[in-house]
């Protein structure tokens, strides 16, 4: 098993595609964020599927 470990590109095709600016505007509903850098969107989104990924996985 741990000759699989780095091998296994599964999660890079997500089974849920998230939108950025859907989560962007999300985001700015919060009163605490002041503004938003412009990954931070897309990062969320690919932690979010990375982790629907594993949820569904186990």
């Amino acid at each position: 098993m741990l000759g699989r470990v780095g091998k296994d590109k599964s999660w890079e095709q997500p089974l849920v595609s998230l939108p950025g600016p859907h989560i962007q505007v999300t985001m700015k509903h919060s009163p605490k964020v002041s503004s938003i850098k412009q990954e931070a969107p897309g990062l969320l989104a690919k932690a979010t599927e990375f982790f629907i990924y594993c949820q569904r996985r186990f």
